[in-house]
């Protein structure tokens, strides 16, 4: 009896699957399942059926991401991207695997036309030769931990992952979209052979696609006392700085006594460079009438001016204080930790 050619092709299709969940079938579950506790990006979400097998996310970090092609063969040690953009704010990296028989232009054209879709902007983008020859080991390299997108507690079979994920790759693309400040960057390639054993098996013929995004926002203020020589080189970076350990009683211009820390730091800072003068400016929330606002952040803003002049013998004519209320917000109002960041004592040199 004669098989058709579309059985006996049915039957090998199958034995290759068999073969490959036999050889290792943990290490393909964590190729077709999402790493736990990782998130798609509302910005990109994910191209259909693809499993988010790696994700690191820092709340404030920074990321520099190729913005030309690269220069230099693999063998060169000098190999390196020609030109990089540099952004700091929100940073998350993730790993994307398709599943089999897609291509690296369908991938990763589907992110970058969402990207577009979303008021993205192409920064660079380039597609196999064009990228350099050593663009796929620059960008990420089993050998280069820099480069690797790792989450916490990974079960071996994840973390076999790791550094399997790019190796062998071929058909590499890259798209880097701008939008304001936010930059979001799509690096694909096919997994085809590679010499990390199971897991490269797993990972063949699978588009495995790298998504990274910075986000632009401003770094939690965790220390909560900021120290005189902090406040100097702030202003003399910045020309301001934000101070978040300064108390006042609900709804009123009196300080608590735990701002004396604070406070003391401000008058050394002052008293050692007695030619500075500083605006004083009180800020609030948007919690509450405008006017009251207004009223409330000038009060203390003039409160904190009076205590480094009566406590710390600083001459009043140095210091300018004002209250701009709700009108210079740093985050949104729409949250609890974001009113408090807007609920602060900024100097600002004059």
């Amino acid at each position: 009896m004669k098989l058709s050619a579309k059985i006996i092709s049915a039957a090998l299709a199958l034995c290759v699957s068999t073969a490959v969940l036999a050889s290792n079938p943990e290490i393909v579950a964590a190729v077709t399942s999402d790493q736990p506790g990782a998130a798609d990006s509302p910005i990109t979400g994910r191209y259909k059926g693809a499993a988010l097998i790696l994700q690191t996310h820092k709340a404030f970090d920074e990321l520099t991401l190729p913005s030309g092609p690269e220069i230099g063969q693999d063998y060169d040690s000098k190999r390196h991207f020609s030109k990089t953009v540099t952004a700091q704010g929100e940073v998350t990296r993730s790993i994307y695997v398709s599943p089999t028989g897609r291509s690296v232009l369908e991938v990763v054209k589907n992110y970058r036309d969402a990207l577009a879709a979303a008021g993205f902007t192409p920064v660079y983008e380039c597609a196999g030769a064009a990228c350099g020859p050593a663009f796929r080991k620059v960008k990420y390299s089993w050998d280069d931990k820099a480069t690797h997108v790792e989450g916490l507690n990974l079960k071996p079979p994840r973390r076999a992952l790791v550094e399997a994920v790019f190796d062998g790759a071929k058909d590499v693309r890259y798209s880097l979209m701008r939008k304001g400040g936010a930059y979001v960057a799509v690096f694909g390639a096919l997994n085809s052979g590679g010499g990390f054993g199971d897991a490269s098996e797993a990972l063949s013929d699978r588009v495995s696609v790298l998504v990274e995004s910075v986000i632009p926002k401003e770094m939690d203020q965790n220390i909560t006392v900021v120290d005189s020589s902090a406040i100097g080189r702030a202003l003399a970076t910045d020309g301001q700085i934000a101070l978040y350990g300064l108390y006042f009683d609900t709804d009123k211009a009196i300080l608590q006594a735990s701002s004396t820390p604070q406070l003391q730091q401000m008058g050394a800072y002052l008293k050692a460079n007695p030619s500075v003068q500083v605006y004083v400016v009180g800020h609030t929330d948007n919690q509450g009438a405008l006017d009251h606002n207004m009223t409330l952040s000038d009060a203390r803003a003039k409160t904190v001016a009076t205590a480094l002049t009566s406590s710390y013998g600083i001459a009043a004519t140095r210091l300018t204080a004002r209250g701009v209320g709700p009108l210079a917000p740093v985050a949104s109002n729409k949250t609890d930790a974001g009113r408090a960041k807007n609920r602060r004592v900024v100097l600002v040199l004059r």
